[in-house]
């Protein structure tokens, strides 16, 4: 990665579902959880296929637990480890 060049996470499970309980945006319930579960499924292959970018991107959206700050198993190390892999 270039120096300064800024890496942007996304904490995707926490987003998907700040949309959903906006009233307002209740008419994407659906297709918003429907994102939501194939999201959970890119990320089981993703886990299975070990790619060092993928595993990054992986990471960055937050989709494995290990980079989920509310799970009991994340580990800030771990998922440094992976980002700096691709770097």
């Amino acid at each position: 990665m270039k120096e300064g060049l800024l890496k942007w996470k996304v904490h995707t499970p926490n987003l998907l579902n700040e949309i959903l309980i906006n009233k307002e945006a209740a008419i994407l319930s659906i297709p918003l959880n429907i994102v939501g579960k194939l999201l959970y499924k890119v990320a089981l292959r993703a886990s299975g296929l070990n790619d060092p970018e993928l595993n990054a991107l992986m990471v960055r959206l937050t989709l494995y637990e290990i980079a989920d700050p509310q799970s009991e198993n994340y580990d800030q190390e771990l998922c440094d480890k992976i980002l700096m892999e691709v770097n």
